[in-house]
């Protein structure tokens, strides 16, 4: 009887000496707030904190977007995206071990936008290169040519995208335009881009390139007749990979030219010096060579050395920095 009176004695004493959770918490550091949701997880989650602050974990606990069934994959990839993103990711069951490079190469793109977020998600799976991915995306070339097609959107100015998902209205012509100098080419352009394309010019001379204006401003209808001049030589699918129908012209603008040296065709352009300097130096003037090589998926059109697009200094040389399509460009940091 003794015995167990002692033993009874002793666990008495164990108990009022052991620390309860709470005040050990408390003296770890944890805020009231804190300790009421640990309490609440399971006996192994609670035993992250039990050992002293746990930084890396508290700040997960104290996220409004957090759940005890996200733990474990938060601190699994905690620092792989800030604290929000990934918690969404890991909370809507989008991360996974499989998955994480795509998603990181995703967000931290430059070329990612929130608004087509849903979309490059749905698709991730089906690519293996998710920057190609994300500019079929962004330039709605997951989509038909000519399928979806909205009306430019003109409060973008000078920044206006025109392509084959994009249209002009049949009467629209630019206010300003001027006729350019016979000796240095043909047709008329807005003036502004005029004055570009002088300072250019001046340069181009010194640098010992006589460039000559071949074709700048096109009405919708002249655009029309170009176009079916060409359906009557080759089939449309052709005729598409290097003519813009009539309203999706960049020529209907105002802001765009064709350039070349006196006797030299526009096909053999690409092949000269001239080309070269052009394609490196015209974005110092505000321009950009709308059409290159290697984006033909992405713009619908053989590749045109010779077509430069007016977007004012700024744009265009930061165009050329993202070594960007106009359209991919426009999606990721205009529209």
């Amino acid at each position: 009887m003794k015995r167990i009176l002692l033993y009874l004695i002793v666990l008495l004493l164990f108990c009022s000496c052991a620390k309860k959770p709470e005040k050990i918490l408390k003296e770890a550091g944890y805020e009231e707030s804190d300790i009421e949701t640990i309490l609440s997880l399971s006996e192994e989650h609670r035993s992250l904190f039990m050992d002293g602050m746990n930084e890396k974990a508290l700040k997960y606990l104290r996220n409004k977007a957090f759940t005890e069934n996200g733990l474990d994959a938060y601190l699994h990839f905690d620092g792989s995206f800030d604290t929000d993103l990934l918690m969404r990711l890991v909370n809507e069951d989008i991360l996974n071990d499989s998955n994480l490079s795509k998603l990181q190469t995703l967000y931290g793109s430059d070329g990612f936008t929130e608004r087509n977020e849903e979309l490059y998600l749905s698709m991730l799976d089906e690519y293996d290169d998710v920057r190609s991915m994300m500019e079929i995306v962004n330039t709605k070339r997951y989509k038909p040519l000519f399928s979806d097609i909205e009306s430019v959107d003109m409060s973008k100015g000078d920044l206006i995208l025109v392509n084959k998902y994009y249209q002009l209205d049949r009467d629209y012509i630019p206010e300003d335009l001027v006729d350019i100098d016979p000796s240095l080419g043909r047709g008329s352009i807005r003036e502004k881009v005029y004055e570009a394309y002088l300072d250019l010019l001046e340069d181009a001379n010194k640098a010992g390139y006589d460039l000559y204006v071949v074709s700048a401003f096109r009405s919708y209808d002249y655009q029309a007749g170009l176009y079916n001049k060409y359906l009557g030589m080759d089939p449309k699918e052709v005729v598409d990979t290097y003519s813009a129908r009539p309203g999706h012209s960049e020529h209907q603008t105002g802001m765009a030219m064709d350039v070349t040296l006196p006797g030299v065709s526009l096909d053999d352009f690409g092949k000269t010096d001239a080309a070269k300097w052009l394609a490196s130096n015209c974005s110092r003037y505000g321009f950009i060579i709308r059409y290159p090589q290697d984006k033909i998926d992405i713009t619908g059109y053989i590749e045109e050395p010779w077509h430069i697009r007016y977007l004012g200094k700024e744009v265009a040389q930061d165009v050329y920095a993202h070594k960007m399509t106009y359209d991919e460009y426009y999606a990721c940091f205009i529209q």
